[in-house]
């Protein structure tokens, strides 16, 4: 069934104008496809899509827009609705919490009752291209219905779903840092039985080797006939995931990764470089309304240390809380930019380390087009990542702006970093080394110009950004 929406929004994002040289659209159809989208969520990935849909259609494009919801009805719909002048299409995906089963592990990464309705949109909308930005909730069903269909697809890896089903190859145990499925994907298993206890049993899952978990699905194999069968066919899911991933990535016309770091993955995994052309995000300079009230940094009273993000462990602003218990009392304000009702356990973990500080002040979220005010607004930001990242446009806004930014010393972020930037990095996780990098850029805040440093695009100027995604639609359009 599907249903028709409008929400109401203001498009107050900057207009981005292109030369003739760069639009070479001519009306083409573009589907953008994204796992989750505005108005609930309104993170990265998000973020992007809705930017890269804007300097599409400005360049002539006729852009549509795919994504998913989770729901526990077992007859989903669709319901299409407008944003910001974009006819969004939201796809309701079945997903019973805390399920451990055939069904829920197969559909995670392809959901066959995503075909029907994602079908029924190609044929109503007639893409000349899709272009996806998220594989998660839309599974790889999404992407076999367009090869069935012939349509030339387009992948841009926001993250790593197409090795780790939690998407950010982070272990919930020992190091850190996850490199992919191990023999069997005894490791991912380890996961998954891991997230399901807590306390004691959690903490004496994560001592067990995850050979022995990869000798589970080993085993399996020989479950056929026995009340076993069902949960043999959960391991076996599990352990073809990448394989199935592979098979249709092979299938894409391009792939674009952001970053070094992900067109490795897709190299080693047999992915033909040919097919890669590696992107960086496009950034548009973010404005400040200086009409707005809004405080003058150089004669604020109080500095502001900041974090924008997705409050959930991996983007570790539990870090940053544990970093501002161990600094003095020290006349600063520390804010939280977030959605406090979205992972609500976790925002109870903060709360719990913070303690009512008066300093900290939760700021919940804010339109987009804001983020210049916002970071314009602050003396450092913090970007106190656990995982890898992947190139966060929180960081590449806040070079644009000019604003100090401490960091996690991780990959998706260094890639981006120049010998002039004014980031300062710490080891990620440690919250002590952390604070030790806040009081040292307090120390540097009493200088005037201290937050007026000239902003530098270190991911790809809107307009290359689009040209290049033109150059590629424009190729496989004309070759299919």
């Amino acid at each position: 069934m599907m249903k028709q929406l409008e929400i109401e929004t203001q498009c107050t994002a900057p207009l981005l104008t292109m030369t003739s040289e760069s639009c070479v659209a001519n009306g083409k159809r573009i589907l953008l496809c994204v796992h989750q989208f505005f108005p609930l969520f309104s993170a990265g990935t998000e973020v992007l899509t809705l930017s890269t849909a804007q300097a599409l259609r400005a360049c002539g494009y006729t852009v549509e827009i795919v994504t998913a919801t989770l729901s526990e009805r077992q007859n989903p719909g669709v319901t299409s609705y407008l944003y910001q002048g974009f006819r969004v299409h939201q796809l309701e995906v079945t997903y019973l919490p805390g399920r451990f089963s055939s069904d829920t592990i197969l559909n995670e990464y392809h959901n066959t009752a995503i075909s029907l309705p994602f079908e029924h949109l190609l044929d109503e909308f007639k893409p000349d291209l899709v272009h996806f930005f998220h594989l998660k909730n839309l599974t790889t069903a999404a992407l076999q219905a367009c090869f069935d269909y012939q349509v030339p697809t387009v992948y841009t890896p926001t993250d790593y779903w197409i090795t780790c089903r939690a998407c950010q190859l982070v272990k919930p145990w020992g190091k850190e840092e996850c490199s992919g499925p191990s023999l069997l994907s005894g490791n991912c298993l380890k996961h998954v039985v891991m997230n399901r206890k807590t306390g004691t049993v959690q903490r004496l899952l994560g001592l067990i080797p995850s050979t022995f978990f990869s000798a589970l699905i080993f085993a399996s194999s020989w479950f056929t006939a026995t009340r076993f069968k069902k949960h043999a066919q959960v391991l076996r899911d599990l352990a073809n995931r990448n394989q199935s991933i592979h098979d249709s990535l092979i299938r894409i016309d391009r792939i674009l990764p952001p970053t070094l770091f992900i067109e490795s993955l897709l190299l080693n995994s047999g992915i033909p470089q040919k097919k890669i052309t590696r992107l960086r995000y496009g950034i548009l300079p973010p404005l400040i309304y200086r009409s707005e009230a809004m405080p003058d940094v150089s004669a604020r009273r109080r500095p502001v240390i900041g974090f924008i993000g997705t409050l959930v462990d991996h983007k570790g602003c539990h870090v940053f809380a544990q970093a501002i218990k161990t600094i003095p009392d020290v006349n600063v304000d520390f804010i939280i930019y977030g959605d406090t009702h979205q992972y609500p356990d976790y925002v109870k973990k903060l709360e719990a380390i913070i303690q009512s500080d008066p300093r900290v002040r939760f700021m919940g979220t804010f339109p987009h087009e804001q983020i210049g005010n916002i970071l314009h607004s602050m003396d450092v930001l913090v970007i106190p990542s656990t995982w890898r990242e992947n190139a966060p446009l929180v960081l590449l806004n806040a070079m644009a702006c000019g604003t100090p930014v401490v960091a996690s010393n991780v990959t998706g972020i260094t890639e981006y970093l120049g010998a002039t930037d004014d980031v300062t990095l710490f080891d990620p996780g440690n919250a002590g080394q952390l604070a030790e990098r806040l009081v040292s850029r307090l120390a540097l805040i009493s200088d005037p110009a201290h937050n007026q440093g000239a902003g530098r695009i270190a991911g790809e100027p809107m307009h290359a950004y689009v040209s290049t995604l033109s150059s590629v639609y424009s190729s496989l359009i004309h070759s299919s």
